[in-house]
């Protein structure tokens, strides 16, 4: 009798397994469809030509001339602060880098 009961478990696991497993595929299935659909309404709901223009200079406006600057990683030329050249200060009289030399009375 448990060796009945056992097995009828395991068979309706299986039946359980089996329509998930369907369920899945369908589910997929009609996902495919829907995305398939959507493409062939882009296609053919597509803009109006456009007209051509010259290529080379399309390119060449497109071009950036300073990559690293359009990524905001280093400014760009024209907009680089401008930095004085670092001079002492004329009232320092001592080498700051140095320990001071002790002083006599």
């Amino acid at each position: 009798m448990a060796d009945h009961s056992r097995r009828q478990e395991g068979l309706q696991r299986v039946q359980i397994g089996l329509t998930g497993l369907a369920g899945v595929v369908l589910l997929v299935g009609l996902a495919n469809i829907v995305i398939d659909k959507a493409r062939v309404d882009d296609i053919a709901s597509a803009p109006p030509a456009v007209p051509t223009i010259d290529v080379n200079a399309a390119v060449a406006a497109t071009t950036p001339k300073e990559p690293l600057a359009e990524l905001g990683v280093q400014p760009a030329q024209e907009m680089a602060p401008i930095v004085p050249d670092l001079q002492p200060d004329p009232k320092i009289r001592k080498p700051m880098d140095q320990e001071p030399a002790p002083q006599t009375p």
